[in-house]
């Protein structure tokens, strides 16, 4: 990054690539508050205000005190969880990243040193699959799975939730980062809200408002 271009950024955004994929229609890696952003048309995807939504929820659960050693990103983006998790918080967990797109894994591994982290796994896969087939369990889940802004029907259902259940560890936490944007999607957190309660029984749930629009549901063994 020039460093005239991260001065200037704090006015203005430069951007530095675009590209395109199967599962994404415009890619943008751009320069903006001195620092680079991956952003689709209509939404960020990693480093701009999903990092601060990650950062908000890693915080409510107190994540640094507790004791994990695992951790399951569906959704990778191009790693900011993951820069949280290792450079913010410095833990140590072994983590593993499940991205459906090649491009947004290149671009993580190009602009945001994604490839760097030595106890991260990068699984190329549709999220749903691995959580179906995995016998991995985690201590933390975290899911960030997007079309653009909206998160797609089967990853707010039943199915979805019994697999993720089964793929946590006693005592481990969940997040599920969702954007509540209109009628619709305020009516699909309501669902969501009903879907936790019969799937996680024995567990507490929690809904948390974080900037403007998402809402982050939290699932925590008792």
């Amino acid at each position: 990054m020039k460093a005239l271009h991260k001065y200037l950024s704090y006015i203005v955004r430069f951007v530095v690539e675009e590209s395109s994929s199967l599962h994404n229609d415009k890619l943008i890696v751009a320069i903006q508050d001195g620092k680079y952003v991956l952003n689709t048309q209509n939404a960020n995807y990693s480093f701009g205000s999903l990092h601060r939504v990650f950062q908000k929820a890693f915080k409510t659960i107190n994540l640094k005190e507790r004791n994990f050693s695992s951790c399951l990103l569906l959704g990778g983006g191009a790693g900011s969880v993951p820069s949280i998790l290792y450079n913010e918080l410095n833990l140590n967990l072994s983590t593993t990243v499940v991205e459906i797109d090649k491009e947004v894994i290149r671009l993580g591994k190009k602009y945001f040193k994604l490839g760097d982290y030595p106890n991260l796994k990068i699984v190329n896969e549709d999220a749903f699959v691995f959580v179906s087939n995995t016998t991995e369990t985690y201590d933390l889940i975290a899911i960030d799975i997007f079309k653009n802004v909206v998160v797609p029907e089967r990853f707010i259902s039943h199915v979805f939730f019994d697999d993720i259940k089964k793929r946590l560890n006693p005592n481990g936490v969940v997040i599920f980062n969702f954007v509540s944007f209109d009628f619709e999607t305020k009516q699909q957190v309501k669902n969501i809200e009903k879907i936790l309660a019969t799937v996680f029984k024995n567990y507490t749930i929690t809904t948390h408002k974080i900037e403007s629009l998402n809402r982050v549901f939290i699932v925590e063994g008792v």
